[in-house]
């Protein structure tokens, strides 16, 4: 006696459409935490580069200010020379030990008040692929 099948004709593909269903979820699920993971690495780097622009920038303000303290002995105006002015003086592109390149300038009045703007950049050079830059603004 033969076994008689009891599936309907409807039901022959339901296992194949399910496997579809779950590879697709499965799928979905798996582009969504590589989305996030790539995200996290992306800002992880920027950081890195945040980084080093701040501490060519900072290695900018520091140079200005030993330079500009010593040169107040041959002086008036240290290291404006002997006129005040914007900028009396100024650098670009100048490389850091930390890898990145600042540029700065310097604004000294009559009275005696100094301005010193320092940006400090990553990947410096000619048209860099992503520009990362940070900076500072003393007055004293």
């Amino acid at each position: 006696m033969k076994k008689k099948n009891s599936r309907n004709k409807s039901e022959k593909g339901i296992t194949l459409l399910l496997v579809v269903v779950i590879l697709s979820a499965l799928s979905s699920v798996s582009l969504g935490i590589f989305n996030i993971i790539y995200g996290q690495i992306k800002i992880s780097g920027e950081i890195a580069d945040s980084a080093t622009a701040f501490y060519s920038a900072e290695q900018g303000v520091e140079k200005t200010l030993y330079l500009d303290r010593t040169s107040y002995k041959t002086n008036p105006y240290g290291i404006c020379g002997s006129t005040p002015g914007f900028p009396c003086y100024s650098e670009s592109q100048t490389e850091s030990v930390s890898g990145g390149c600042y540029d700065l300038a310097v604004n000294k009045d009559a009275g005696g008040t100094t301005d010193i703007k320092v940006l400090g950049q990553y990947r410096c050079g000619i048209n860099p692929l992503r520009v990362v830059k940070r900076g500072f603004g003393l007055t004293y």
